[in-house]
């Protein structure tokens, strides 16, 4: 039938349109920088003549430091090569918290990660001229490639590049080691292969392994220490890159403050305290962290303690500066570690670096080599900013030509710094002022481009508008017909029309971005379309507003669905919303029992109740809930607990158990994948599991939930119900699988929750209709209590909306997928289904709320397919809502102290969620079109 798959194209058409308008206000909102393809160059100093000029005629000698001021003096001349190089050993210790390298003798009971480098403090007592350690302050996003791209660019990375960090790109961004190699130097690479992802080909010698497996705490170091000490004896390379993992897989693993975290800085201890002895005096040591880590061992937000990480240098033939510079704990800027190691190895600043330069952890150098090499970071950042001026328009010309000025001021100055106290105070000058233009380009790479997030909001207000109208107004036996006519080929056919002309005008260059054209036009044609449905309908959908009387439940559902998405505003609610969905779920369902008015009902209400609360301690809690926090609430055990794991093992058997009995032949397939699941967790528990066969037996019911899901398409005339049962087992193993044995049985609560608000559900009745009432059904209070379930298991299967929250491992369970040609992909189903399995689960299982219960049978094929259609756009509504609340939540605090800590890292997660609703929506509806008999045609 015509109308039977019209249905499903529908649905896929509104998904198309939600998920349209996030990107599209992602576009305004989630900016990245502009990024140059300029590349610093240098000139070497004998190519300068004694009148400071290059190609020069003059024929008369000077000396290095008379050159040097007459280089200084000429504000024409190009970037001057320092005459000097110095070998760098570059040692990434990766999540180096700041306070780990923290000696005080005065502690008697050290936490796991406190006095465990005591090598650093030695080193600042006994040669307070040869070493330094500095808080090394990161800027957000704290993940690895973020951070290692801003060490080696100098550069700011911006929010939106986390997405990437599984998926590294070959940096064309000018950079220290490109730089090092332009100068002939020669660069080795010992670890993590993020490097050799980002810069590949540039190194002298490999050794690369792969770095995500973040429970393996000694693979990559034990490489690095095997290659290491014989790379410090050779003298073919100028640069030796070494990073280090362990640390950050133990605060993954376990978090700092655990034995496997003392460890590994004893670890690292020993091999600095050997790495100084064996460094020739001449060599500069920068041992660094790339990021910190939360009391729970993770990273990628804001919060202080992930942004303050350690940078220790050391050189045994000295190091400049004086008592002031070797103070330990001054806050220094990570970005100013590129134009710092440029000027070490004879190098000028990366193009896109607007770092400062650290002069006490460079050699000792006369007055005009300092200058010189200042007047080189002013001439490349100058030489930025014309270059910027030029390809964006972000930061103002006349802000550009300011700055621009300074920096030439500052330039001329140069020549007339004769005295150490002169010295100081133009080194002062010039680090308050690339401090501006720092914090000048901080501000504009966070400017909005508010005409795409209006059109983003504008668009998803249209499309929330009129389908629900559409879902709440055209009375329920219409929308048969409406779908058995013309009306989805028409919106289809102007949608294909709309891109057709897109092209047409990017074809012949009078269109410039298509993407966003593209999506704004399909949308107002798609609104156009729908509004014109709505207009034909109007008087059905007046004569249903007039007629209609909802019940008080009805009422407060809705109410209380809205509150939960208003309330995304303020950030408390944010932060605490695992407790606010809740509490609004249970209000919802007691009312709904209450209308019901039977005992059964009631203590199914009590039994929801009892299943919330034991939902609770898989909650967790984030950092900034306070006491929550520091008492360990979101601490990782490092592995599943002996009671964890009965619990799963119990859980699992139980759902497989249960639900046999009632599924016929499909059963053997769920019985199947849930004994390989437990096995999987059996096996591969404690320390003397098998990890191997672990593995092979989740790929076995990875095997078992893909065949059950192939096998859900075959036609059987027991109805649609039964199938999108089976749907909803099979996407609970999945998602018992990829949410490990420490959150398995949270899974089966949410099953359990889901059966009981199906029981009460199945019970509402409306006065004068009889048990089974069609009308009550599909209202809009079922829709939004399922949404509202949904959200909050979210939370209940121990997820928060905060990037460190994200836990990596599932990626893994059952191997490394990126060895595979579609690792990647497969990678990023298991994280997506991992985080949000939860809302494609109840998704895929909305038209269990018609279809469920000995009353739907009695109903016609078209019927059932019209309620199952109401219900999952209701659904989808719901959903949309809520990323609508967040995205406006976002626009109104872009400059809110919070918005990158907390707004932000909500709206991708709500974006995730409601795609994942959407996706698992379109699948039920989908699977229940193909099993509902065709219905006889229109006459």
């Amino acid at each position: 039938m015509k109308e039977k798959w019209n249905f499903v194209l529908y649905l896929v058409w509104f998904s198309y349109l939600v998920i349209s308008a996030i990107i599209l206000f992602g576009h305004g909102f989630l900016l990245s920088r502009k990024t140059l393809s300029d590349v610093s160059d240098c000139v070497a100093l004998s190519a300068i003549g004694c009148d400071g000029r290059e190609n020069s005629t003059a024929t008369s000698f000077c000396t290095e430091d008379e050159k040097i001021r007459r280089i200084l003096s000429n504000s024409g001349a190009p970037m001057v090569c320092a005459s000097k190089r110095n070998r760098v050993v570059f040692v990434l210790v990766d999540a180096l918290r700041y306070d780990f390298t923290e000696f005080d003798a005065s502690i008697h009971t050290p936490l796991h990660y406190q006095n465990r480098l005591p090598i650093i403090k030695q080193m600042l007592d006994r040669y307070p001229d040869r070493a330094r350690v500095f808080r090394f302050i990161a800027d957000p996003p704290t993940t690895t490639l973020q951070r290692i791209k801003a060490l080696v660019t100098g550069s700011l990375p911006t929010f939106v590049d986390a997405s990437s960090n599984f998926a590294a790109l070959e940096l064309l961004e000018d950079n220290v080691i490109d730089q090092s190699i332009k100068g002939k130097n020669r660069a080795v690479l010992l670890g993590d292969d993020t490097w050799a992802r980002l810069m590949p080909g540039r190194w002298l010698r490999s050794h690369a392994l792969y770095s995500f497996h973040t429970w393996d705490l000694d693979t990559v170091d034990s490489e690095v220490d095997s290659k290491i000490y014989d790379e410090l004896i050779k003298d073919d390379w100028e640069l030796l890159v070494a990073h280090y993992l362990g640390v950050d897989h133990a605060g993954h693993r376990y978090g700092p403050n655990h034995p496997e975290m003392t460890r590994k800085l004893n670890e690292t201890n020993e091999r600095l305290q050997k790495i100084i002895e064996m460094l020739p005096p001449d060599v500069l040591l920068y041992v660094v962290g790339d990021h910190g880590m939360t009391e729970s061992g993770d990273h990628g937000g804001e919060s202080k303690a992930e942004r303050t990480a350690a940078m220790f240098a050391y050189r045994g033939a000295g190091l400049a500066g004086d008592k002031s510079d070797a103070i330990p704990g001054r806050e220094v800027q990570q970005t100013d570690l590129a134009p710092t190691m440029s000027a070490a190895l004879g190098r000028p600043p990366p193009a896109p670096s607007l770092g400062n330069l650290l002069l006490p952890v460079l050699p000792a150098m006369t007055m005009t080599q300092t200058l010189l090499h200042l007047s080189n970071k002013l001439k490349q950042v100058t030489q930025y900013m014309v270059r910027y001026g030029e390809e964006s328009q972000q930061v103002s010309l006349d802000r550009l030509a300011q700055l621009i000025n300074d920096t030439r001021d500052q330039m001329e100055k140069a020549v007339n710094v004769k005295s150490e106290a002169e010295l100081r105070a133009y080194v002062k000058d010039v680090r308050e002022l690339m401090d501006t233009i720092r914090g000048v380009f901080r501000e504009v790479w966070v400017e909005f481009d508010s005409l795409s997030m209006m059109r983003a909001l504008l668009l998803l207000l249209i499309v929330i508008f009129f389908n629900w109208l559409i879902c709440e107004g055209i009375p329920i036996d219409r929308i048969p017909l409406i779908f058995a006519s013309n009306f989805v080929s028409s919106g289809l056919s102007g949608i294909v029309i709309s891109v057709v002309c897109c092209y047409t005008a990017y074809y012949f260059n009078s269109l410039e971005d298509v993407e966003y054209t593209l999506i704004f036009s399909t949308g107002l044609v798609s609104g156009a379309v729908v509004c014109a449905l709505v207009v034909m309908h109007w008087d059905g959908i007046t004569n249903r507003w007039y007629e209609s009387r909802s019940q008080f439940y009805e009422r407060f559902a809705r109410a209380a669905f809205v509150a939960s998405a208003a309330v995304l505003v303020s950030n408390s609610y944010i932060i605490e919303e695992g407790a606010g969905l809740s509490f609004l779920t249970l209000s919802v369902l007691g009312l709904m029992a209450w209308n019901i008015g039977t005992i059964r009902a009631m203590a199914v209400w009590v039994a929801c109740g009892v299943a919330l609360a034991m939902t609770r301690p898989y909650r967790g809690c984030r950092e900034e809930q306070g006491d929550c926090w520091t008492a360990g609430g979101n601490m990782p055990t490092g592995q599943t607990s002996r009671v964890a794991l009965v619990l799963a093992l119990g859980s699992t058997s139980a759902v497989i158990a249960v639900t046999r009995r009632y599924i016929g032949w499909r059963g053997y397939g769920i019985v199947l994948g849930g004994i390989f699941a437990c096995a999987h967790w059996a096996v591969g528990w404690g320390s003397l599991g098998s990890p191997s066969r672990s593995r092979l037996l989740a790929r076995g019911a990875w095997l078992a939930i893909t065949a059950m899901f192939i096998l859900l398409w075959r036609r059987e005339n027991r109805g649609a119900a039964l199938p999108v049962i089976v749907c909803g087992l099979v996407i609970y193993l999945a998602n018992t699988l990829v949410l490990g044995a420490s959150y398995a049985p949270s899974a089966a609560l949410a099953l359990l929750l889901g059966y009981l608000t199906l029981n009460i559900v199945t019970q509402l009745k409306t006065d004068g209709a009889p048990k089974f009432s069609l009308a009550t059904r599909c209202n809009s209070s079922v829709a939004c209590v399922w949404a509202l379930l949904a959200s909050y298991l979210f939370y209940g299967t121990g997820h928060h909306a905060t990037l460190g929250h994200i836990r990596w491992f599932p990626v893994f369970h059952a191997g490394d997928p990126n060895y595979l040609s579609v690792g990647p992909v497969i990678s990023a189903i298991l994280l997506w289904l991992h985080l949000f399995g939860m809302p494609f689960l109840f998704g895929a299982t909305v038209p269990l709320l018609a279809l469920w219960g000995h009353g739907s049978a009695t109903l016609s094929p078209r019927t059932q397919l019209s309620a199952v259609f109401a219900l999952c756009l209701k659904f989808g509504l719901c959903f949309a809502v809520r990323v609508f609340a967040c995205a406006l939540s976002a626009t109104i605090h872009c400059r809110h102290l919070m918005i990158w800590g907390v707004f932000t890292p909500k709206l991708l997660f709500e974006a995730g969620a409601c795609a994942a609703a959407l996706c698992g929506a379109v699948l039920g509806a989908a699977l229940a079109a193909w099993h509902v008999p065709a219905p006889l045609r229109y006459t």
